[in-house]
């Protein structure tokens, strides 16, 4: 689907906010762009701050209007995107990790960490098939069976996690300044995050 399911965002946005007000992050690379949904999120975050949407699947462009949403729109599979010459302090992968190989996944990510202050992953973390939706072979579930435990260790720079329902929201860093700054923010988002959605959300100590 070029949408995603509303669990974690909450947590995202809350976390996301505290960087853009702080002023780390300037430009940011929306992969797998679908619909527009984490532009839309974050529309009054960062003013003055550059979004680029990586969209393999043209159709989506125009469908819904990623040009006019985001700063720069890149019609590329992101398993061949150059992330140094985008120079982002954030990559977002929405609902995209799924889509491709677990050894393709942990090497997009790797080169999105390899540039970027932050990286954050949301990602279904139940056994969740899926085919092509309205021709699109993109929308396909190539890994179905993600775990919370899989996703923590197939990436070693997680640094802070939530869980809401069937979705993880995972934040990873490789520079040590972001990564206390990652941990500084999660402390105080947690308790308000736990106390909006109580049992149904699961909050990690940092990872």
């Amino acid at each position: 689907m070029p949408g995603s399911p509303a669990f974690g965002k909450v947590y995202t946005g809350m976390m996301l906010h505290k960087f853009f007000e702080a002023g780390l992050i300037r430009r940011v690379v929306d992969v797998g762009a679908g619909s527009g949904t984490y532009r839309k999120l974050l529309i009054n975050e960062g003013p003055g701050a550059t979004w680029v949407a990586v969209e393999a699947w043209k159709p989506n462009i125009g469908e819904y209007a990623l040009e006019t949403l985001y700063d720069e729109v890149l019609n590329e599979d992101v398993r061949q995107v150059d992330f140094t010459t985008l120079g982002p302090d954030l990559v977002v992968f929405g609902d995209v990790l799924e889509h491709m190989t677990k050894e393709e996944a942990q090497e997009v990510v790797g080169r999105a960490l390899a540039t970027a202050r932050y990286v954050m992953i949301s990602i279904p973390i139940i056994h969740y098939p899926q085919g092509e939706i309205d021709g699109n072979p993109f929308e396909r579930h190539v890994k179905e069976d993600w775990s919370h435990n899989e996703v923590c260790d197939s990436f070693p720079d997680l640094v802070t996690c939530l869980v809401h329902d069937h979705i993880g929201v995972y934040f990873l860093s490789r520079r040590p300044d972001a990564i206390g700054q990652l941990i500084k923010v999660h402390d105080v988002v947690s308790p308000i995050v736990q106390r909006q959605f109580g049992e149904a959300i699961q909050l990690s100590d940092h990872i």
